[in-house]
């Protein structure tokens, strides 16, 4: 099974090093593969930090997370909420 959903990033430093490790252990926290694609359409593991950090989220942009797996789409909604809670730090 396979779900789907936009998240616009609200942190006022983007998806930068703290929103991004807290993304990658949310994932970590499932059996799931999560794809991310940023709103220039440059996708990235979910699993992965590295990857994450690489799309350059900003402040505002849009972000689509894809996932794979039974359950996914409690686990998207999950993956959005820790997104959506990002804060500057």
């Amino acid at each position: 099974m396979i779900s789907s959903g936009k998240v616009t990033v609200t942190a006022p430093e983007g998806l930068h090093a703290r929103p991004a490790a807290d993304f990658v252990r949310a994932v970590g926290l499932s059996a799931h593969q999560v794809k991310i694609t940023n709103q220039e359409g440059r996708s990235a593991d979910g699993s992965s930090i590295l990857a994450v950090l690489s799309l350059g989220v900003k402040q505002g942009q849009s972000l689509e997370i894809e996932v794979t797996g039974d359950d996914s789409a409690k686990v998207l909604s999950a993956l959005i909420a820790v997104v959506s809670r990002a804060k500057q730090g």
